[in-house]
C-alpha cells in the first residue's frame, strides 16, 4: 500500500519516543542511480534512497539505526531488531499482525488504517496513526513492520504537524520504494523492544 493513500495522514516512530536529534549526523550517503542520495547500513543490512536536500539526524534512541527528513519533525526512520526468538516466513502473516499488534497496544495513539505490505520481498504491516506531540500539535505516522526471517525492521515516517502529510506523501512514497535489504556483513544489532 502506498502511504499516498493513507488519506492525509503520515507517521512516526513508536519503539522510542518520537523526534529527532536536532544534530545533523555525518553522512555515510552517495548518489543512487535515481538521483536521489542513497545511504547503505552494511551492519544493518538495509540501503534506503532519500532527496539530497534532507539531512541525516543522530537518533536520540541509539537502538535506531537511521534518522533522515527534512527537519527534525518530519523525517523517516529505520530500526531492526534482531534476532527475535522466533523466525517468520511468508506463511506467518497472522503471528506477524499479533507481533506488530502487541508493540503498538497500549501507546498513546489513534490507528487510522492499518494494512498487510510487502517491501523489498519482505511480508508485514503497515499502520497509519495520530498522535499527540508533547507540544500539543497532532502529528501522524506511518509505521511499517518487515519481518525478515529473525528480524523485524521498522520504518516510521513522521508528519508534524499532520497537515505536513499532504505535502511529503510522494515522496514518502519514493523513500518506502527504495528501501531494500542487503546481505548482513557484520554482527546484527540486538536492539529489543522496550
Amino acid at each position: 500500500m502506498r502511504i499516498a493513500a493513507a488519506g492525509g495522514l503520515a507517521l512516526c516512530i513508536l519503539l522510542s519516543g518520537c523526534g529527532g536529534s536536532g544534530t545533523p549526523a555525518a553522512s555515510t550517503a552517495s548518489a543512487s542511480a535515481s538521483g536521489l542520495t542513497r545511504h547503505i547500513d552494511r551492519d544493518a543490512g538495509f540501503q534506503i534512497d532519500y532527496p539530497s536536500t534532507w539531512h541525516a539526524y543522530q537518533p536520540a534512541d541509539p537502538k535506531v539505526q537511521y534518522l533522515v527528513g527534512p527537519d527534525d519533525h518530519d523525517f523517516v526512520q529505520v530500526r531492526v531488531i534482531s534476532p527475535l526468538p522466533a523466525s517468520f516466513g511468508p506463511g506467518d502473516l497472522q503471528a506477524m499482525k499479533k507481533i506488530s499488534d502487541a508493540l503498538l497496544s497500549g501507546q498513546p495513539i489513534n490507528i487510522v488504517q492499518e494494512s498487510q505490505i510487502t517491501v523489498s520481498g519482505l511480508p508485514g504491516y503497515q499502520y497509519v496513526y495520530t498522535f499527540k506531540d508533547p507540544s500539543g500539535q497532532i502529528g501522524v505516522h506511518i509505521h511499517v513492520f518487515l519481518f525478515q526471517a529473525n528480524r523485524l525492521i521498522t520504518l516510521v515516517f513522521q508528519a508534524l504537524p499532520e497537515a505536513q502529510l499532504k505535502a511529503l506523501a510522494k515522496t514518502y512514497d519514493a523513500v518506502l520504494a527504495s528501501f531494500k535489504v542487503i546481505p548482513v556483513t557484520a554482527a546484527s544489532p540486538t536492539a529489543t523492544p522496550t
